[in-house]
């Protein structure tokens, strides 16, 4: 058994054969396209609450540079469409 902190390195080792991983679906998306991974226990898939928590001061006080880096990652975020993939598109990746 093999323990890796870093999302990337559990996907490479499941694409190697190593074993089986559980990592978001935004990670493993082009291997699965790609046809070097496949889902398990799909049935077992909870999708999660995909929350994303960034404390900062009160709005009055807020600097504008924190606002800029709010407003930044808040377009990023809905840009990605990784991020923003159906759950029904993974019905082709089950093996």
């Amino acid at each position: 058994m093999a323990t890796l902190s870093a999302p990337e390195a559990i996907v490479q080792a499941a694409c190697d054969g190593i074993g089986i991983a559980q990592v978001a679906v935004h990670l493993a998306w082009r291997s699965l396209q790609e046809g070097r991974l496949k889902i398990l226990l799909h049935r077992y898939h909870h999708p999660g609450g995909y929350e994303l928590a960034i404390q900062y001061p009160h709005r009055a006080l807020i600097a504008p540079r924190v606002r800029a880096t709010l407003d930044y990652l808040l377009e990023a975020l809905a840009d990605d469409q990784l991020l923003h993939i159906p759950l029904g598109a993974l019905e082709s990746y089950v093996a």
